[in-house]
């Protein structure tokens, strides 16, 4: 018999980074990413429409019973509105939906622990993270605002956003990246990020974030500038960039465009997302 799963998962950006101190918060976004996995009986293998076999097989061995991956020919389908290599957790988002499809191929209960351990722990296997990066695979599973310890693989706490937030998200051309290993040189004010997004000061723990981020890896403060002469409540390179991630008002949005228009890169509309991954 033919079976087959569906899973639907969504991108997030940075709040706070968390490679300098593994605490991390990131914010929930509408683009997403779907993932279709199909197990036809006969000749064993596997065959995918995108790259990251390593990761992938990984996560496939883990979950499905060999017995079962023996027998069957899988194939796995993707399609995704997050562009991948900008920081904008495109990688949790393909690790979480293979790992979300698998365990609905076995069982209708969906333990969502299990899911994100088996997605993050592969991403470390395959040396995708640095971290485990729990706290983005936390951001595209929930949606909203969450903060993690990505050491101790734990969620802390899940803040709702306001939905009539909207996110532009600037692709920069051009723009070289800096040593990432250098962000681990200056815990305090990543903590002090953290501590910010704690007591419920997300905007402002996203600009701090962005600041540090952007003196260590790119000392770019164009766009960001641009960003807050708009009005935007919290501007930073999500993750370790290049992408810039700006949260605004919607009354701020067109000008905000118009801005950043006369800059050399490409810009992403989308909006703030609360909804929770699904699978079929």
């Amino acid at each position: 018999m033919t079976l087959s799963a569906t899973a639907t998962m969504f991108g997030a950006i940075s709040i706070v980074n968390a490679i300098a101190t593994g605490k991390g918060s990131t914010l929930g976004i509408s683009l997403r990413v779907s993932v279709k996995i199909t197990l036809e009986p006969g000749h064993m293998g596997i065959s995918r429409n995108f790259v990251n076999d390593k990761l992938v097989n990984r996560i496939i061995r883990t979950i499905l019973p060999n017995s079962l991956i023996k027998n069957h020919f899988i194939s796995i389908n993707l399609t995704s509105e997050i562009p991948a290599g900008w920081g904008l957790k495109s990688s949790s988002a393909v690790s979480n939906a293979v790992s979300l499809a698998c365990y609905k191929l076995l069982n209708d209960k969906i333990y969502d622990r299990s899911v994100l351990n088996t997605a993050v722990n592969s991403s470390l296997w395959a040396k995708v993270s640095i971290t485990g990066a729990y706290d983005d695979a936390c951001g595209c599973y929930y949606g909203g605002l969450v903060l993690t310890d990505n050491h101790y693989k734990k969620l802390i706490r899940r803040d709702p956003v306001n939905e009539e937030l909207h996110v532009l998200i600037f692709l920069p051309t051009g723009v070289a990246r800096g040593e990432v290993k250098n962000l681990t040189y200056h815990k305090e004010l990543f903590n002090h990020a953290f501590r910010l997004a704690l007591k419920g000061d997300y905007w402002k723990a996203m600009n701090l974030n962005g600041v540090v981020t952007n003196s260590i890896l790119y000392n770019n403060y164009l766009p960001a500038t641009k960003a807050l002469e708009n009005n935007c409540l919290g501007v930073s390179y999500s993750g370790n960039g290049p992408a810039i991630a700006m949260v605004v008002h919607k009354d701020n949005v067109e000008n905000l465009k118009n801005s950043l228009e006369k800059l050399e890169g490409k810009i992403i509309h989308t909006k703030a997302n609360n909804t929770k991954s699904h699978v079929f």
